[in-house]
């Protein structure tokens, strides 16, 4: 019984730590932490490399949401958190995700999650930055509506 409580508190603690918000309602992020990678790069339970799975999926909401999941990222595995801010302007979505944290000698795949709201239907490119506005990462574009669900997987 004693181990469950603690357990809990773990999880809920690692939750706490990993969450990350803009300060409003528009827009929330978090980020899963290094996950399980054995001896020879796969990830566990699953026989294809990481690095080659990296992807986005993305669901929209009612209202103007979208969600969307950035899987596989690889990070270096002293992050601690990855600071997400995102905008929209004239049908550009801007997300710059920002690993904080030490450096260590070795990567990870992490996700990373965040919600946008205020859209409304049409096309939008949506631009993944790392560290800056500058540091182009991926691209691609969504043609938004209220049942849109897809994903996009990076071919590089």
């Amino acid at each position: 019984m004693e181990q469950r409580r603690l357990l809990l508190m773990v999880l809920v603690a690692m939750l706490t730590v990993s969450m990350t918000s803009c300060g409003n309602d528009d827009f929330w992020s978090q980020f899963s932490g290094c996950k399980n990678v054995n001896a020879i790069g796969e990830t566990r339970g699953d026989s294809t490399n990481p690095l080659e799975m990296e992807s986005v999926e993305y669901e929209a909401g009612k209202s103007g949401v979208l969600y969307l999941k950035h899987i596989n990222v690889m990070l270096n595995c002293a992050t601690e958190k990855v600071v997400v801010t995102a905008s929209v302007n004239d049908r550009h979505i801007k997300i710059i995700e920002n690993p904080i944290g030490d450096t260590a000698n070795c990567v990870c795949p992490m996700d990373v999650e965040c919600k946008i709201t205020g859209l409304s239907n049409g096309e939008y490119t949506i631009s993944f930055y790392r560290n800056n506005d500058t540091d182009l990462y991926l691209e691609f574009k969504i043609d938004y509506s209220d049942s849109l669900i897809g994903s996009y997987i990076k071919n590089e």
